[in-house]
Parts: structure tokens; C-alpha cells; sequence
């Protein structure tokens, strides 16, 4: 009488599982190649600080000083910095331009007023504005409200072109983590001065400095030169340098259509507080080339397992020249 015989599961070798190690190795190796090279092909790099600086120099026709340019660019300069100097006629067209041309510290020495209404804060140009006589886009960037007009205290009934937060948000290009030191009066303004500060830095802008009131020519300048100096020669972190730079208290009458005495005392401010301890070092740092070889620091570990057996790595790179993927993929 036969017997039926059953057929029992073989027992598995270790070889299988060896195979389907080295397998599932190559295709992680392949699918990680072709994830870096699609991503550094793909992928835009970070925006790094660059070590470039302009100096906007609206108050050089009527307030000039020359000591405060030199001892700024001076120290600057002495930290590797490339100084682009500007002065004289700052339209509304040559502002355009702020955005696109890779500053890396911008210094605004430049008037800056607080509306009538204390809603917001401009930024002047050099441009007047005679009715009539500006250009199309300039009429659209009124109605529109990426520009207004202001008068100076000292010179009443003359209006120029101010540019708003909404200007700045709508230029071209990208602030490089940059800097901005704006000089004039209000331009960090608490409550009025946020939308302009804040500007900056949705068009990449790393910090913004300005001044919480009213402040003289003069000792914005020796202040700004300050705070050069300590962020620059001394590697103070912003919020220390800013910090350290004095207080000034004004009393008077410093309105035309007003003879109400006012008090005021202005101090230096930053935005936003987050980068309290920020320094330019650390932005420095950032503009060194990065090897290819980093690219694969943080998988470093992952390789080291690849390669740690002999045997097993020599058998990958066989089976990475001699099997396609269509075969990987359906050994596994």
C-alpha cells in the first residue's frame, strides 16, 4: 500500500537573508544618491550673510558728517566688509533697487517720520513731490499706498516722497539676512514702527535697529557709530550692543502748528527680541563654503554599517554594478 508522502518546508539558510541584506542595502544606497543629487539640483541654498554694507546718506545735503562716514566705513572695512557709499538725489527709483543688490548691513542714515494719525511709520527719499509731475508709477504707488508724503518740521508746506512698510514689502529681490540700522527719528517707534521693522524682515531681513522717538542727527551718528564699533570690533551680540548705546531726553517745541513744549526720550531699539543674542560673527561664519563632503555627515553612521563587514561591502558593490533595479526590487 502507498503511502502519500508530505512535503516538508526546507529549512532556510542564512544566504537568503544575507542576499536580501545586501539587496535592500544597494536600493537604500541608490534611493539616497538620487535623493541628493535631486535635491542639491532642485533645491535652492540657503541665503547666506554677505559681507557687504551700504551706507544711504540722506542727510548729507543738509546735516553732513563726513567723521561719521569714515569711522564707519573704516571699521567695516577692517572686518572684511565691501562699503558702498550713497548720497545726494535718493529718489523713489533708487530705493527700488534695496532689495536686489546684496547687502548684507544696510545703515539708513536718512530721515523717518511717524504719520499724523501715529499709525505708521515712512521712510523719506530725497524726491519732492510737485503735483503734476511725477511719473505714472509713482501716481500708482501713491493710490495704492506703497508710497505717501511727508513734510519736514523745519521747512513746512514742502512734500516729499516717503516710502511705507508696503513699499518695502513689494520690492524685488531678497534682504540676504541682512541687517538694518535706520537712523532716523521713530524708525522703532513702539506700536506705530512694527509694520516697517517687520517688512524688512518678511523680505529676508535678519534684525532691524532703530530708534524708539525723536533723535538729533548728531547723536544718532555717534550712536550708530557705537554701535558699529561693539558689534563689529568687540563681537557684542545685538541685544548687548544696542543695549549699550545711551539714552537722549529732548525738550521743546517741535512742531509747526503747535507751541506745546514736549519731553521725550529716545533709546535705541531692536526687532524682533528673538535675536537678542545674535552676533555678526555668527553671520560671518555662515559665508565660509560648506565641502561636499558635510553633505553626508549625518549619514555617516549609516555607511559606516554598510562597510564595516568586508565581505558584505564587497558584495554590494558587485551586485551595484551587475544587477538593475527592475531586479532589485523583485528579489526582495
Amino acid at each position: 500500500m502507498s503511502k502519500k508522502t508530505k512535503s516538508l518546508p526546507k529549512k532556510t539558510t542564512g544566504k537568503l537573508g544575507r542576499k536580501r541584506w545586501i539587496i535592500l542595502s544597494a536600493v537604500l544606497v541608490l534611493v539616497i544618491v538620487v535623493g541628493l543629487v535631486f535635491s542639491s539640483s532642485l533645491l535652492q541654498p540657503p541665503t547666506k550673510f554677505p559681507l557687504t554694507a551700504v551706507i544711504i546718506d540722506q542727510l548729507a545735503a543738509s546735516f553732513p558728517d563726513p567723521s561719521f562716514v569714515s569711522n564707519v566705513t573704516s571699521t567695516l572695512q577692517s572686518h572684511g566688509f565691501n562699503v558702498t557709499y550713497y548720497s545726494g538725489n535718493l529718489d523713489v527709483n533708487f530705493f527700488k533697487s534695496l532689495a536686489s543688490s546684496n547687502y548684507g548691513i544696510i545703515i539708513l542714515r536718512e530721515h523717518s517720520a511717524l504719520r499724523n494719525d501715529s499709525s505708521a511709520v515712512d521712510l523719506f527719499t530725497s524726491e519732492r513731490y510737485v503735483p503734476g509731475a511725477y511719473t505714472a508709477q509713482e501716481g500708482q504707488d501713491l493710490a495704492n499706498g506703497l508710497l505717501a508724503l511727508g513734510e519736514y518740521y523745519s521747512n513746512p508746506g514742502e512734500l516729499y516722497f516717503v516710502l511705507s512698510s508696503l513699499f518695502i514689502e513689494n520690492l524685488q529681490g531678497r534682504f540676504p539676512n541682512s541687517i538694518v540700522i535706520a537712523m532716523g527719528c521713530q524708525s522703532l517707534k513702539p506700536g506705530s514702527a512694527r509694520a516697517l521693522a517687520q517688512a524688512f524682515l518678511d523680505k529676508g531681513a535678519k534684525a532691524y535697529i532703530g530708534w524708539s522717538d525723536i533723535i538729533f542727527p548728531q547723536d544718532t551718528d555717534t550712536a550708530t557709530a557705537g554701535l558699529i564699533r561693539m558689534l563689529l570690533d568687540e563681537n557684542e551680540t545685538i541685544g548687548d550692543s544696542v543695549r549699550g548705546t545711551p539714552t537722549h531726553t529732548y525738550s521743546g517745541v517741535v512742531s509747526p502748528y503747535s507751541n506745546e513744549t514736549v519731553y521725550v526720550t529716545s533709546e535705541m531699539l531692536f526687532y524682533p527680541q528673538s535675536e537678542d543674542h545674535l552676533t555678526v560673527s555668527e553671520l560671518i561664519a555662515e559665508t565660509k563654503p560648506v565641502s561636499e563632503a558635510s553633505m553626508f555627515v549625518s549619514l555617516n553612521g549609516f555607511f559606516m554599517c554598510l562597510i564595516a563587514d568586508p565581505t558584505r561591502s564587497a558584495r554590494l558593490r558587485r551586485m551595484l554594478r551587475t544587477v538593475s533595479l527592475r531586479r532589485l526590487f523583485s528579489e526582495l
